[in-house]
């Protein structure tokens, strides 16, 4: 069997994530999950151990008690994780090398960013989340820039005016925005108001705004309304565009499936 060639950045975040999961596994059941040979394992193993992230375990590892915000992140990352992994596999080809890129934070932004190492795409990428700058530094042609401001417990990413105003100092080509919420009337909907306000200073400083949602966003309203869903100039969503509910197809906004290609 071939085995994967993964970059090693990109396979070690995401042993961390299946061992924030399950708190444990198996240098077996790791190769299993990430089509890798033991040795390579072993060697990710090593080194996530030398920098304090896990302890060895007999036959594999164990991560000590995790902080609620890892915890719940790793189920956000487990929740509709096909979706996020098809959203990320479209979205990445169609950035071009060299480009400014806004992400803001979540777990398909998350996926979006193991991608980008993995593709050893060149760009500068300015995000909130403290998580996936971490991750997209593993890549030595991803400049990543962290927005300064206010670390949120919950959702492991900054926010706030010191945020915004960093971000408004770069020029992007393009923002990829995931929101909590998407509605044809509602616009782009947020739980927190800090976020709404960060994505739409990130949509105001981009030539192009990309809305990416799985299934369970769309039609969903939100606490806080951040931008309307016309300042978006498309919507790629990770289910097929027959499961697309018929409010969000007439919405007038360019809709393409993830996992089909197709547009609606």
């Amino acid at each position: 069997m071939e085995k994967s060639k993964r970059a090693p950045g990109v396979r070690r975040a995401e042993i961390r994530r299946i061992l924030r999961t399950q708190q444990a596994a198996t240098v077996e059941e790791l190769c299993a999950l990430l089509n890798a040979s033991p040795a390579t394992i072993r060697r990710d193993l090593a080194a996530l151990e030398q920098n304090e992230e896990l302890e060895r375990s007999r036959g594999g590892a164990v991560v000590p008690l995790l902080r609620e915000a890892e915890q719940n992140f790793a189920q956000r990352e487990a929740r509709d994780a096909a979706e996020k992994q098809a959203i990320a596999e479209a979205a990445v080809p169609l950035l071009v090398p060299g480009s400014t890129l806004f992400l803001n934070d979540g777990s398909t932004v998350m996926a979006i960013a193991k991608v980008i190492v993995e593709s050893g795409i060149e760009l500068f990428v300015a995000t909130p989340a403290v998580n996936v700058a971490a991750t997209l530094s593993e890549s030595p042609e991803v400049t990543a820039c962290l927005l300064g401001g206010f670390v949120r417990q919950t959702s492991l990413a900054t926010s706030g005016p010191f945020a915004e105003a960093m971000a408004a100092q770069i020029n992007a080509d393009l923002a990829i925005i995931s929101p909590d919420g998407v509605h044809p009337e509602q616009g782009l909907t947020f739980m927190n108001a800090q976020d709404a306000a960060l994505a739409r200073r990130m949509a105001e400083q981009s030539r192009r705004v990309l809305v990416v949602a799985t299934r369970p966003k769309l039609m969903s309203v939100a606490r806080v309304s951040g931008l309307p869903l016309g300042r978006a100039h498309q919507l790629m969503v990770g289910c097929p565009l027959g499961e697309v509910p018929q409010g969000m197809r007439e919405a007038g906004i360019d809709i393409v499936s993830a996992v089909e290609g197709a547009r609606a």
